[in-house]
């Protein structure tokens, strides 16, 4: 689902910029080129999009073990949701730095206007994702300069946005096969 959250802000986005400008840019949000180990390539002339954290959303963590809503009326195990937020950045790595800043204030324009993404507005958010908030991250010139060592590229104009919130439940596997049950464990201890 992470794919799908990103690819379709990737559509959007470059729908949006293609309106606004008239049509004279052609897909300019792109993601990051990520060669192991670590070296991260920007796009040239493009908004490049990293997914720089996953955070568990601990507010709407369900901590009910079983669950009551079998078809058969019975109560059965059932494993709690796993509810993530995202943090995107956008990186304006263009030649011409008022150019970058221009389009990056494109990028802001658009999750301004739009913070919620659901499926009523939005039919070609994955049927998975129920909808999606967003919201500006404001980081201290501590944090900002943490977060750019971190990634170890160099620091462009960019914005983070705070992407609430992915739910991961697996209705069709709630536990992997394996093996049969332990049953008795015997230790055994020789004397020498």
């Amino acid at each position: 689902m992470l794919d799908h959250a990103l690819t379709f802000f990737q559509a959007q986005l470059n729908s949006y910029i293609r309106v606004k400008t008239g049509g004279q840019r052609e897909d300019i949000v792109r993601f990051a080129e990520i060669q192991p180990p670590k070296d991260i390539t920007l796009q040239n002339n493009a908004i490049t999009t990293l997914l720089v954290n996953l955070e568990e959303e601990r507010i709407f963590r369900s901590g009910a073990a079983y669950t009551s809503n079998l078809p058969s009326g019975a109560s059965g195990s059932a494993k709690p949701n796993l509810c993530l937020n995202l943090h995107l950045m956008f990186i304006a790595n263009f030649k011409e730095y008022m150019e970058g800043l221009r389009v990056l204030s494109l990028v802001l324009k658009f999750f301004r206007s739009y913070r919620l993404f659901d499926q009523q507005k939005f039919p070609s958010l994955n049927a998975e994702i129920e909808q999606l908030s967003t919201e500006l991250v404001n980081l201290s010139f501590m944090e900002q300069g943490e977060l750019w060592r971190s990634l170890e590229i160099p620091c462009s104009p960019s914005a983070l946005y705070k992407v609430r919130m992915i739910v991961f439940q697996d209705e069709d596997m709630d536990e992997l096969e394996t093996g049969r049950e332990l049953a008795d464990i015997q230790t055994v201890t020789t004397q020498l």
